[in-house]
């Protein structure tokens, strides 16, 4: 447990910090090209009318994306708290104040509402333990899961493997939040096991992005 909420405190304060970044760098360039890609899987499912589930929100751009395209509301856990600000006043001044609702938490442990989509966007990586986040998730969702993580496959996978491994070294260093490659072959196996099917996977330059549905 202690383990576990040094973790989730270094993961924190770090976002804290990278908060008011995040939330000017998506109000001038929008969406990374890896969360396009995430929010066109799921517009192609059909999200029209549907509740929305972001789980390491951030400044919840990708929420307000869904938002615009159709999404009937939206609700947002993170770790941090100053993302959860930022991401409570882009709802505002987004003129969805009312449709979109964010919260600080452990999106791994926290009672989540059931919702249609769930979204996960870069946010595997950041927990040592995936399984509880992503069954966590899988038990929110209704129709569709989404996540992008780190491509960790190909001919890229033993170069992205030595440069992580030299980031986490002076992550850990200055006590920083390190990341995760966790096995693709094993979540996609509890997906399926909990009735999910993949329905799309492709890559951008450093991310790997799914999107699965509940058969």
């Amino acid at each position: 447990m202690d383990s576990t909420c040094d973790e989730t405190g270094k993961i924190s304060r770090e976002f804290d910090g990278d908060a008011c970044d995040f939330c000017e760098r998506y109000k001038n360039n929008g969406l990374s090209r890896s969360s396009k890609l995430l929010l066109k899987f799921i517009l192609d499912g059909n999200a029209q009318d549907k509740a929305v589930l972001d789980l390491g929100c951030g400044a919840g751009g990708l929420s307000m994306e869904l938002l615009k395209h159709g999404a009937q509301s939206a609700v947002g856990f993170d770790l941090s708290p100053r993302m959860i600000v930022a991401a409570t006043e882009l709802a505002q001044a987004s003129g969805f104040e009312s449709r979109a609702k964010f919260q600080e938490g452990n999106a791994a442990t926290a009672e989540l509402p059931r919702s249609d989509i769930v979204v996960m966007d870069k946010v595997l990586c950041c927990y040592s333990e995936w399984r509880p986040l992503l069954k966590n998730a899988m038990e929110a969702g209704e129709v569709m899961i989404g996540f992008t993580v780190p491509r960790d496959e190909g001919i890229t996978k033993l170069p992205f493997r030595i440069a992580l491994r030299i980031a986490n070294y002076f992550q850990k260093r200055r006590g920083g939040v390190l990341f995760y490659l966790h096995p693709l072959g094993a979540v996609d196996k509890a997906l399926r096991d909990s009735g999910f099917k993949r329905l799309r996977k492709q890559g951008s330059r450093f991310w790997l992005v799914f999107l699965y549905s509940r058969v």
